[in-house]
């Protein structure tokens, strides 16, 4: 009797207290836990640390990482961590590559050189063993970022409209200006040292070096395992970045405006995940940007560049389906020699620069000055007038030195004859290439690294 009195009344008190006890949101998933791996093809970029002569297989090399490595929701391997490596084989060129180095006065015996990075060495002091592979390098990586599309002229008060464009630029250029400080990171060399490596490149034979400041992609052939953890707390299913928010993303797809139609579809892999304003993860590293190409226009003759446009249609986060999503190229990592301009919505063109002329009007120049005679006067009289020889030996060796590098400024020395011919091919090969050759493409290889930023709120959704 007395156990029955005593459940009777514990399962009374229960249900008077359950009002009082705090109920979670249903739709917001409580947090889990989750394994940090980073995983295999991810690619790690690293800047070397200095100026490398190449000298023989198994050298060692230091390099610096410039871009923070994220698992699910947190940073594992900060930038500025050193990697470690060595130099994996030396490969000869190819006979069409050896054919053109000639054909430029070098006859210096370069190599391909392959690089594999060993281990990581974290800031506070403790190593990681790593397995990779180069996919990629670049002697310099520059940012390129959309043009905003102007503020307003009417001189008049701010309106809505004119307060929220200034918002979407300001969120563009503090998304441009943190990617720039992590290019800044890369200790690239100085103008002397630049000026001193074109030199050195110029010389008919010379030891082969890879510059500071070097750019690698290096694929992980095996994962990073930093073990299993807590993750932050899970917006609700569902949820998407706010409108105007810029991602951060790498390319899986590669494009090329000659060989990638419209209608292409494309992916790109997230890299940082993203949060709401309460911090709660919306986004974790590793969710899928699935889109297509818009338009693709290949490059023509006389520099008429190419042309790419892309759009972002829709996310996938891991394990999850696929959520509508609309969002268009902000910004792009590209090598310094990939001249690429993106306008206000998007688009990306490959650009020429006009400097492209110079090199045909000192040619000419040279060649001009290589044929024409100039007549001495002895005195008063005209008919003690005395020819010049034809082309003076610095005009010679401009004009050498245009058609076959400084092997050319210095053969165009033995004759005029022979400085003549030079600075013949040094014209047409200056002209063609400076003027009727074919413009450059747009060509993002896969692992590129991009911003994309998503489309403003329309007017019926908050």
């Amino acid at each position: 009797m007395r156990a029955d009195v005593f459940l009777s009344t514990a399962l009374t008190s229960f249900l008077v207290l359950l009002p009082c006890l705090p109920v979670r949101a249903q739709g917001a998933p409580s947090p889990a836990s989750v394994e940090l791996v980073v995983e295999t093809g991810r690619p790690l970029r690293i800047a070397l640390s200095e100026r490398v002569r190449v000298a023989r297989v198994g050298q060692p090399i230091t390099g610096t990482l410039i871009d923070p490595v994220y698992a699910y929701d947190r940073i594992v391997v900060p930038a500025g961590t050193v990697v470690r490596g060595h130099v994996d084989a030396l490969e000869p060129e190819s006979k069409t590559l050896r054919m053109q180095s000639f054909a430029a006065g070098d006859f210096s015996p370069n190599y391909r050189v392959v690089i594999q990075f060993d281990s990581l060495t974290f800031p506070d002091g403790h190593m990681m063993p790593l397995q990779s592979r180069v996919r990629s390098a670049a002697d310099h990586i520059s940012l390129r970022v959309a043009r905003g599309s102007g503020a307003s002229d009417d001189g008049g008060p701010a309106r809505a409209s004119d307060r929220a464009r200034d918002a979407v630029e300001q969120a563009k250029q503090t998304a441009a200006e943190k990617a720039r400080s992590g290019l800044a990171a890369i200790r690239s060399p100085g103008k002397r040292e630049r000026m001193k490596a074109a030199v050195i490149g110029h010389l008919p034979y010379h030891p082969q070096y890879v510059a500071k400041g070097t750019v690698y992609d290096a694929e992980l052939v095996t994962p990073l395992d930093f073990g299993p953890t807590t993750s932050a707390p899970l917006a609700p299913p569902g949820s998407l970045p706010a409108p105007n928010a810029i991602l951060n993303a790498r390319l899986v797809t590669p494009l090329d405006s000659a060989h990638t139609p419209r209608g292409t579809p494309l992916e790109a892999i997230v890299t940082e995940p993203v949060f709401s304003q309460d911090r709660q993860l919306v986004l974790p590293e590793g969710s899928k940007l699935i889109g297509e190409v818009t338009f693709a226009a290949a490059a023509r003759r006389f520099h008429r560049s190419g042309q790419l446009r892309f759009l972002v249609e829709s996310v996938q986060p891991p394990r999850t389906g696929a959520d509508p999503l609309l969002a268009s190229l902000s910004s792009v990592q590209v090598p310094d020699g990939a001249a690429v301009d993106l306008d206000e919505e998007g688009g990306a063109r490959a650009s020429d620069s006009k400097k492209r002329f110079i090199a045909p009007a000192l040619s000419l120049l040279a060649l001009r000055a290589s044929t024409h005679r100039e007549a001495r006067r002895i005195d008063n009289d005209a008919d003690d007038s005395v020819p010049r020889p034809a082309g003076s030996p610095g005009s010679r060796g401009v004009g050498g030195f245009f058609g076959w590098g400084l092997a050319g400024a210095l053969v165009s020395q033995l004759s005029r004859p022979v400085g003549l011919a030079l600075a013949t091919v040094g014209v047409a090969r200056t002209v063609y290439r400076g003027v009727f050759a074919r413009g450059h493409e747009v060509t993002f290889p896969a692992d590129t690294m991009i911003q994309v930023q998503l489309a403003p709120a329309s007017p019926d959704r908050p």
